[in-house]
Parts: structure tokens; C-alpha cells; sequence
């Protein structure tokens, strides 16, 4: 038998079917009669009734997406977990990106900076030190030499001060990853400190939760394929996934814990991207319903 938390999720998915009768509610009652069930319920209601702000604002983003004529695809709004639209991060950051939009910056000291699709940026370029704060999203810097300047970018609690050098950042709520891909990068959280070396990678986890984490192996054209089009995953957990797909393509996910989870190792093309949700469903062990307002509801079978 499934999770509670992916039963709940069935629920939701059923009662707002236009279908929904007075005998699926009698079911529906018996159900929530077990208090385990009942907390499901209560946290994954909680989820639905404040979705109302994030649909709206997402109808308000594809305006604005198509008044700008911004490349958007499959749709022109950001996806985030219900604590970012709640919160808000980088809402008053110096650069911000649409889903669907990249955007690339030339920065006064020479460097140079991709910002991925549904991602906020802020720049101090002072006279000590060069200081940005990735809020959201991803980012791929090229850093131009200053030894007198250190180049420092934060990201979910952490601090990664460049040795060259060329980098990319992904953060998904507070899960940071970097990928070197000239030089090096000193990364530092909670005051540990990892060199990361070109061809490496360094996930630093939730909250840095857990053993220390360690630099790893691998292909940077990865995690830079979002910069040519493309988007490519290798055993990430199906969470991430979607947080990066909807950045690009405007949905709302509501993902189970059991869900969230799955490893993915995929390849989607931006232009297609609308197709990517079904494709998901037939070959990882998940269910996929579509709600209005542009919401995806994902549990595990």
C-alpha cells in the first residue's frame, strides 16, 4: 500500500475531478477516519489552499513573459516548492529570470554570468571584494582575475570563493550543488572547507545534514547543458528534477516524499519540454495528474 502522504495526494487529485460524487466522498470520508490518514490530508489541503497566490502570480508571469516576447516554453511562469513562492527569495535581487528565460551578464569587472531560467541574482562589486547571492535557480559564472578582489558567490548557507576559474551553481530550496569546470573553487559551509577541483562536482546536501560530503568525479557538460538547450540529469532525485523542469516550462508541483526521491537519469530538450511530465510517469514508478492552474500532482504507484 502506498505512503499516506501519496494516498492524500490521490485524494486531492480525485475530488477535484468534475466526477467526483457523493459516493467517492463517503469513500473519501472512511478513509480520513484513520488519524494518519487525517494528517495527510490536513498537510497536503494546507498545500492546495495556498496554491491560490502561486497560480495567480503565475498567470500574471506569463503576461508579463509575452508583453516582453520572452522565449518561454510550455507556458511562461516559475515552479518552486510552496515555501519559495510563500517567501519569496531574491524577490528583490538585482537580476531575475522568467521560466523559460536565460539571460546572460557582463559584469563591470570583466566576468561574465548565465542565469538559468526562474533565478534571481544580487551583485556587490566592491573595492575589497566581489560578493553575489544566488536566491534561486542556477547560475554559471566565468570570473575574470583579480587577486586583489576575491570573487565570492553565496548559496543555500554556503560560500564558494572562485581559484580561477569557471563554475556552475544549482540550488533547489536549500540543496546546493557546484560544478567546476576550469580551476578550482574553495567552498564553505558551516565552517568546513572543501577545494573543489576542475572536473568535479560537490552536492552539500540540505542544511549540511549528514557526513561531510566529498568532491566527486564528473562531466561537467552536465551540469552546464542547460547553457546549450538541453537539460540532463544522472540519478538525481526526481524533487530536483522537477524543480529545474518547471523553472523552465511554468508548473506547480505538489510531489510526495516517497516521490521526490526517485532517481532520474535523463535527457529533455527545452524545446520539448511539455512532453517531459508524461515521459516521467511511463518509465519511473510514479503517477502523474494534471489539476488546473498549471499544477502537476506526482505520488509514487
Amino acid at each position: 500500500m502506498s505512503a499516506p502522504d501519496d494516498q492524500a495526494l490521490e485524494w486531492l487529485v480525485r475530488l477535484n475531478d468534475d466526477r467526483a460524487d457523493d459516493r467517492l466522498r463517503a469513500e473519501f470520508a472512511r478513509w480520513h477516519e484513520v488519524p494518519e490518514h487525517a494528517a495527510a490530508w490536513d498537510e497536503a489541503q494546507a498545500f492546495w489552499t495556498r496554491l491560490a497566490p502561486v497560480t495567480a502570480e503565475m498567470r500574471r508571469q506569463r503576461q508579463v513573459s509575452r508583453r516582453a516576447a520572452m522565449v518561454a516554453v510550455g507556458g511562461a511562469a516559475l515552479l518552486a516548492p510552496l515555501a519559495f513562492w510563500l517567501t519569496r527569495p531574491g524577490r528583490f535581487a538585482d537580476y531575475r529570470t522568467l521560466a523559460g528565460e536565460t539571460r546572460r551578464l557582463q559584469l563591470d569587472d570583466g566576468s561574465r554570468v548565465d542565469l538559468a531560467a526562474g533565478s534571481a541574482l544580487s551583485v556587490d562589486l566592491g573595492p575589497r571584494a566581489r560578493h553575489l547571492s544566488l536566491h534561486r535557480g542556477e547560475a554559471f559564472f566565468q570570473v575574470a582575475p583579480d587577486p586583489a578582489r576575491p570573487f565570492v558567490v553565496s548559496a543555500g548557507g554556503a560560500d564558494f570563493t572562485a581559484l580561477g576559474t569557471a563554475f556552475n551553481l544549482r540550488l533547489v530550496a536549500d540543496r546546493v550543488s557546484l560544478t567546476v569546470t576550469e580551476h578550482r573553487v574553495l567552498a564553505r559551509r558551516d565552517r568546513e572547507e572543501t577545494t573543489v577541483e576542475e572536473g568535479q562536482m560537490l552536492d552539500l546536501g540540505q542544511n549540511g545534514r549528514g557526513p561531510r560530503p566529498r568532491p566527486q568525479p564528473v562531466d561537467p557538460g552536465i551540469a552546464t547543458a542547460w547553457r546549450h538547450d538541453r537539460l540532463v540529469f544522472a540519478a538525481a532525485p526526481l524533487g530536483e528534477v522537477m524543480d529545474v523542469l518547471g523553472r523552465n516550462a511554468g508548473w506547480t508541483v505538489m510531489l510526495s516524499r516517497a516521490a521526490a526521491g526517485i532517481p532520474v537519469t535523463a535527457m529533455f530538450s527545452l524545446s520539448r519540454l511539455e512532453e517531459a511530465p508524461e515521459t516521467i510517469a511511463r518509465t519511473l514508478p510514479v503517477r502523474l495528474s494534471r489539476l488546473p492552474g498549471g499544477v502537476l500532482v506526482i505520488r509514487a504507484r
